[in-house]
């Protein structure tokens, strides 16, 4: 209720009538043609199946009555009842006489069917069987006492189309085929035959799929009991279901829509004559409403344009007036989010772009002001590093250790002038002047000299493997960021270390950017240390400057895509990644 109790503007009014009288309407319009158009669809497509569904009943009806029209041509033919009785009566002698008059006689009706064709099978009243092409594989006893043998006895005459019968021919791999019987009644009294039997394989119905256009819809011929007789090639042979077989057994004809399968198909069907067969036509629901997903996006499109089109033009009418104090409360909250290039164009009301000129030059002052500060804190970092470097009088450390090396020289201690030496070539470098850049091979040697004095404090204790990249030796880095890391890897991980030691110094030009390795077997890291670390705060330190202080010094230079990354050393150790960009030459800089 307080949504009522509160006035509501003008805006506000004619936004809600417009959506009410206008946009629901259309959308309600446009919902009910889809609709419509849905139920045509599918009205004409059901009736397109029945359609074709008719034609190829027609086509096996057609085949069921030239089986049956054959079955009943041989049946009554007396010169082949002859033919068939002198062949039972007949000795060895004269048995392929008669063999090949039967022959002769049966392909003037076998003809147009040979290639269905499996065997004839002819039933002697007194027993004994004649087998025309293949034999029996089914003892003569049991095939008498079958119920469909028994009833075509009694109908003689009649042509019995036995339908899909289990196969009983010996060299057939196929479980069942296509059988017909015919009785020759009592006025073929000089006969011998009781029964003639034609075995036949499905490949006639086989043909009336391959007249049907091929695409994604399947057609199989069933019997009653769900005993497939043929199918198209993209038949999936489980979708018949016992469900399924219930529905199609209902009425002579029909459709429904499946939705037990995995796809949703549209079943229409259609009884083959007197049969019990179903010829059985499945639709994929998709491709069904293919057609109807095109339109409906389309129409669906339309009318999102038409709306859209309608409010555009709408809104802009209402608008009209309010927009410029809306667009300045909406670049406020730029500004206020840290956005400040978030300015105000200066065209429209003569107040408005006033208004807005001043809000761009408080912008552009705001923008000065911070990159002056900016400014100023770089000049005071590079200050506060420059006092940091400027508190060891090079010269002075320098001379004293040259002062050493002599005294060593001439006490003829070796090991104190060699380190002594590696010190002051470490210093020299480090102090000298030409920059905050220095060559990667020369920062190599310094780490040498470094690593020469480590081995004497600890003993060579440790050893060093380097795989450095003929690429990388070129390149330019800061000073300062190899030794620290190094000195962590020898003081916190060589340090409790019992057995030998060995650190890997690898470095590689990838993707652009400069990939130095420290590896190191030590006691390594700890989970936790290595969360801290990626949190910014590492409590290990070394020489007094920590990870910490080494990443923040590389992105304070370089931006916050390069950097350090820590990870545990397989087995064991501490593995450091420093990744900064490609730099080919050394450019003129102010020394830090």
């Amino acid at each position: 209720m307080k949504l009522f109790a509160k006035p509501w503007t003008f805006s506000a009014t004619l936004h809600v009538l417009l959506v009410v009288m206008v946009v629901f309407p259309i959308v309600i319009i446009s919902t009910m043609i889809l609709q419509v158009y849905k139920r045509d669809l599918l009205q004409q497509t059901t009736e397109r199946s029945l359609q074709t569904l008719h034609a190829v009943t027609y086509s096996a009806q057609q085949e069921i009555s030239k089986i049956e029209y054959v079955t009943a041509a041989v049946g009554v033919d007396r010169d082949i009842l002859s033919i068939a009785t002198g062949l039972h009566q007949a000795d060895e002698s004269n048995r392929y006489t008669y063999i090949n008059a039967m022959e002769r006689a049966l392909s003037r009706y076998t003809y147009s069917m040979s290639s269905q064709l499996l065997a004839i099978h002819f039933f002697y009243k007194d027993g004994g069987v004649y087998s025309f092409q293949q034999n029996l594989s089914t003892d003569e006893q049991e095939v008498r006492a079958m119920e469909w043998y028994r009833r075509t006895l009694k109908q003689t005459d009649n042509v019995q189309f036995l339908g899909l019968q289990r196969m009983m021919l010996f060299g057939q791999t196929e479980p069942s085929g296509l059988s017909a019987a015919i009785a020759p009644s009592a006025f073929h009294t000089l006969s011998d035959v009781e029964m003639v039997c034609f075995t036949l394989n499905e490949e006639a119905f086989d043909k009336i799929f391959l007249q049907q256009p091929y695409d994604k819809s399947a057609f199989v011929i069933v019997t009653g009991e769900g005993q497939v007789i043929a199918s198209s090639s993209n038949w999936d042979e489980t979708s018949v279901s016992l469900e399924r077989l219930e529905q199609i057994k209902s009425a002579s004809e029909g459709h429904f829509i499946d939705k037990a399968s995995e796809t949703e198909m549209l079943v229409t069907y259609a009884a083959v004559g007197q049969t019990g067969w179903k010829v059985v036509h499945e639709i994929p629901y998709s491709e069904l409403t293919a057609n109807y997903n095109r339109i409906y996006k389309i129409v669906l499109l339309a009318t999102f344009a038409v709306i859209a089109v309608f409010l555009l033009i709408s809104f802009y009418l209402v608008k009209g007036l309010t927009r410029p104090i809306h667009v300045l409360v909406r670049k406020m909250s730029l500004v206020m989010e840290g956005d400040l290039n978030a300015k105000i164009g200066t065209s429209g009301i003569a107040e408005m772009a006033t208004l807005g000129r001043t809000f761009n030059h408080m912008l552009d002052q705001i923008k000065l002001l911070i990159r002056q500060r900016e400014e100023e804190e770089q000049m005071k970092r590079k200050a506060e590093f420059a006092a940091l470097q400027s508190q060891i009088n090079p010269h002075f450390l320098i001379n004293t250790l040259n002062a050493i090396k002599l005294m060593a020289l001439i006490s003829k201690v070796d090991n104190i002038r060699n380190m002594t030496n590696a010190l002051m070539r470490l210093v020299s470098s480090s102090f000298n002047r030409g920059g905050i850049l220095t060559r990667f091979s020369d920062e190599i040697e310094n780490l040498k000299h470094y690593l020469y004095i480590m081995e004497i404090r600890y003993g060579h204790k440790f050893e060093v493997e380097w795989q450095i990249d003929p690429q990388a030796e070129s390149k330019y880095l800061l000073k300062l960021l190899l030794q620290p890391v190094l000195e962590n890897s020898i003081v916190h991980g060589m340090a409790g270390k019992e057995s030998q030691g060995k650190i890997v110094i690898a470095a590689n030009v990838h993707e652009g950017s400069l990939y130095i390795v420290i590896a190191d077997n030590g006691e390594g890291m700890t989970e936790e240390q290595l969360t801290q670390f990626r949190a910014k705060s590492s409590p290990h330190t070394f020489s007094g400057m920590g990870f910490a202080n080494v990443h923040h010094r590389i992105q304070l230079h370089h931006g916050e895509d390069y950097g350090l990354t820590l990870a545990a050393n397989e087995p064991e150790g501490t593995k450091v990644t420093m990744k900064i960009p490609l730099i080919f030459k050394n450019k003129d800089e102010e020394p830090l």
